[in-house]
Parts: structure tokens; C-alpha cells; sequence
């Protein structure tokens, strides 16, 4: 009889043993488990708020506008909207390309500010998909392949300026001057060519230089320079940078209802997001009926924000 109480009560403490040492399993691979847990809600969680933190500044960044698209935006105002670019007409005029391409939408891309590390990527986009633009550049050192195969593509070489600095550019008219001459010489010396337009940085309407903005153009012109403004700004330049799809929204948007668009783009070496948003652009606009793409050149109407007075 009491050997049978001793065998119970070795049965009761055995499964009771077990018992607890299942408690304690359970407990510790509850304990290792739940940092493993915790790691991915707190991974989940900080995804989710970057998501959210990348949306907010993307729709900030189109707020934002750089202080040089500032100028321009304030400075043309008054005199770039739509009402005045028809009464000045002359975005819809007939021009020699428009007879050569009667019907036809014409799309030029154009490119401030290169050459740049994207230059070439960007030239290899153009080339995939046969298109040809035009590049207002600065005087860059280290990249003349890129000069040489911009105007062997079949582009047009354009000046920009000398270094894009506004203090030196707009002193004076001997300021205005130099820099001109500067990257003319510039471009000649990697090329052997003398480009033949001229896009001013901030457009012919920055208020910037305070002289009589005739003898600009005068000097231009008898130098044999034809200057260009734009009529659809990609602003792509805008301070944090703009995500591809705001980009190409913002061109496919501007260009509608124009017959010749002249578009503002940036090549530099925080602008990617450019050349990603090229593709959209390229792509939508080839899909269109009666859309050609054309560099700037001497059959092309200049777009200008100003012209010379008499």
C-alpha cells in the first residue's frame, strides 16, 4: 500500500516537472521570439513613416522653387502668361519648320547647365529613341568627349555661360560681354565650332541686369547669336529636386495647345531624376500622331520672354 502511494506520488511529481520545464521552453522561446517580433513591427512601422515622411516632401518639393526660378517666375509674370503669349504671337507664328512639318506638334528639348556626369547617359536615351535637342552648356573642364559627341549626334550646341555666376555675368555690358566670348572660345577651342544661339541664364526677362538689356542683344546679334527663352519650364530645377512623373507631368501639361514647345530642362549632376522623367516624355509624345522632336536651329522662330526695342 505505501509502495503504491510512493509510485503515485513519483508520477504526480514527474508530470509536474515536465510540466514546468514546458513552461519554461515555451517562456524562452517567447523571449527570444519577441525582439525578432518587435524588430520587424518597428522595420514595418519606419518604412511606412519614410513612405509617408518621401510623399510630404515630394508635394512640398513642388512648392518649392529655386531662387534663380524665383527671378525668372516674378520677373516674367507680368509679361509670360498665355494671354500674352498670344498677343505677342509668337509662339503660334508659321515658321520655316512649321512648313517643312505642316501639321505637326513641334517639340524642342533643350538642356541648361552641362555639361555633366549624366551627359552621356542622358545622349544615350536621345540616341535610343532617334530624338535630337539642343544644349545651352557652361565651360566644363574634363568633358569634352561629351561637347564633341553632342554636336556629332546631330544636337545643337548652344551657350549657356561661362560659369553661371550672375554677379560676373550681369555687372555690366563689358561683363556680358566676356562671358560671352569666354565660352564661345571655350567651346571653339574643345570643338572647332562657334555655336550660334544663346539661351541668358534666368532668361532675356531676369531683372537682374540693370543696364539697357538692347545692347545685350545687340552685342548678340552682331556677333551672330541668336538668343532663346522657353515656353514650357519641366522645373526640374526646383530646390530638393522633383520626382520623375512631376517632371514629366509638368512638360506633357505645359506643352498642350502650343504648335511649338520649347522646353526647359536641366543637364547637372544632381538632375537624374531628369533623365528618368526624359523617357516618360519621349515615350508618350511617339505615341502621338503629328509630335516631331527637332533641335533649335536657323529654320527655328525664336521664343523670347523679350524682344529688342526699336
Amino acid at each position: 500500500m505505501e509502495e503504491n502511494k510512493n509510485n503515485e506520488y513519483n508520477e504526480y511529481r514527474r508530470k509536474r516537472v515536465k510540466r514546468f520545464k514546458r513552461i519554461i521552453l515555451v517562456s524562452l522561446a517567447f523571449f527570444v521570439a519577441l525582439p525578432n517580433v518587435l524588430c520587424v513591427f518597428l522595420f514595418l512601422s519606419i518604412n511606412k513613416t519614410n513612405t509617408y515622411i518621401q510623399s510630404l516632401a515630394e508635394e512640398l518639393n513642388i512648392l518649392k522653387i529655386s531662387e534663380v526660378e524665383k527671378v525668372v517666375a516674378s520677373e516674367t509674370k507680368s509679361t509670360y502668361d498665355a494671354q500674352s503669349l498670344v498677343e505677342q504671337d509668337f509662339v503660334f507664328k508659321v515658321l520655316p519648320d512649321a512648313e517643312e512639318y505642316p501639321g505637326y506638334q513641334r517639340i524642342y528639348l533643350t538642356f541648361d547647365d552641362g555639361p555633366s556626369r549624366y551627359t552621356n547617359e542622358l545622349l544615350d536615351v536621345l540616341l535610343k529613341y532617334n530624338v535630337k535637342a539642343t544644349f545651352f552648356v557652361l565651360a566644363q573642364d574634363g568633358y569634352d568627349d561629351q561637347y564633341n559627341r553632342i554636336i556629332n549626334e546631330g544636337h545643337t550646341l548652344g551657350i549657356h555661360s561661362y560659369k553661371h555666376v550672375y554677379s560676373d555675368l550681369y555687372s555690366d555690358l563689358n561683363g556680358f560681354e566676356n562671358d560671352v566670348n569666354s565660352v564661345s572660345d571655350f567651346i571653339f577651342e574643345k570643338t572647332g565650332t562657334r555655336p550660334e544661339f544663346y539661351r541668358f541664364p534666368g532668361g532675356s526677362s531676369n531683372t537682374i541686369y540693370k543696364g539697357d538689356k538692347n545692347e545685350l542683344f545687340d552685342y548678340l546679334s552682331d556677333n551672330n547669336l541668336v538668343y532663346f527663352d522657353w515656353n514650357v519650364a519641366s522645373n526640374d530645377a526646383t530646390f530638393g529636386g522633383l520626382g520623375k512623373s512631376q517632371i514629366a507631368n509638368n512638360v506633357l501639361n505645359g506643352i498642350k495647345g502650343k504648335d511649338e514647345a520649347v522646353i526647359l530642362m536641366h543637364d547637372a549632376n544632381d538632375k537624374h531624376s531628369t533623365i528618368e522623367a526624359l523617357e516618360i516624355i519621349i515615350q508618350s509624345l511617339q505615341a502621338e500622331e503629328n509630335v516631331v522632336f527637332l533641335p533649335i536651329t536657323s529654320n527655328t522662330e525664336p521664343v523670347q520672354h523679350i524682344k529688342k526695342k526699336d
